[in-house]
């Protein structure tokens, strides 16, 4: 019964260690999820301050481009105008003559 004792002294030495060091990878998986939680939610702090910038910049070119609408309609009334007013002018010197 001597060598009974010695491998179950040894296994029981084994799973002693084992279960240091899975105590020692849980606290440094612990630590690293820390870490990587940290950067999670400063990456989420930046994207929320870009995506202002980005609304911003989607405001801005809204208002220019309402802008450009209107001014391409003025001068495409204005041109239009102008021509009917050409014609007008036109058949008058047609019926003249």
């Amino acid at each position: 019964m001597g060598n009974a004792t010695f491998f179950q002294t040894v296994i029981y030495i084994l799973c002693s260690i084992s279960l240091i060091v899975l105590i020692f990878l849980g606290i440094k998986a612990i630590i690293t999820l820390t870490k990587f939680d940290k950067l999670v939610d400063d990456i989420s702090e930046k994207s929320k301050k870009i995506d202002g910038a980005f609304n911003m910049v989607d405001k801005l070119t809204d208002t220019v481009s309402s802008v450009s609408d209107r001014f391409i309609g003025l001068i495409f009334n204005g041109v239009t105008g102008i021509a009917k007013k050409v014609k007008k002018n036109k058949e008058r010197n047609d019926e003249d003559e």
